[in-house]
């Protein structure tokens, strides 16, 4: 009997300093000045916060101390160095669609036949891609008079700079000939 009641007491004088350090650690509480770099506060950030080590609730535990930094929020130090903001990738390049180069195209042309009295007519013949951003395209306007018949074949530039197309008329030759 005084052997149970001897183990009783070991037995409870156990849990009691195994109680301890449990308690004592529930009772510990850190601020960021407990720490020398961000990634050493970043380790102790738990879920919930209860050390108060987020000031701001952005994940990330005492942004104001010096690194080492933590890699990523709330994991801890495991990439070492300072933290640097993800850049977003690059757009894709800008491609010319072809039917944009096809309607600037004909509305040059257009242009040209209301600038030139001799022309009154314009259709839009081939166009082609010469890259991402360029297209070119050939046109022919024409007209007639009561002597003579005029007809001007265009070759219209569209290009795209900065995501703006621009059709420009980049070459014109213009032939008269009489009619009876």
């Amino acid at each position: 009997m005084k052997a149970v009641a001897l183990c009783t007491v070991l037995f409870g004088a156990f849990l009691a300093s195994a109680a301890l350090p449990a308690s004592a650690a529930a009772a510990t509480d850190y601020d960021c000045a407990d720490f020398a770099n961000q990634a050493e506060a970043e380790e102790n950030l738990l879920p919930g916060d209860p050390y108060n080590l987020d000031g701001d609730d952005d994940g990330i535990a005492c942004e104001d101390l010096p690194c080492p930094c933590s890699s990523t929020p709330g994991q801890g130090a495991g990439g070492g160095g300072e933290e640097q903001p993800a850049e977003p990738p690059p757009p894709p390049p800008y491609h010319l669609k072809m039917g944009t180069a096809k309607h600037l195209s004909l509305q040059a042309a257009r242009k040209f036949t209301r600038r030139n009295q001799s022309v009154t007519t314009t259709r839009l013949g081939a166009c082609q891609r010469h890259g991402e951003r360029r297209v070119v395209c050939l046109a022919i306007a024409e007209g007639e008079t009561a002597h003579s018949h005029t007809t001007c074949h265009l070759r219209i530039t569209v290009r795209a700079v900065d995501q703006h197309p621009k059709a420009t008329l980049s070459h014109t030759q213009c032939s008269t000939r009489s009619t009876p």
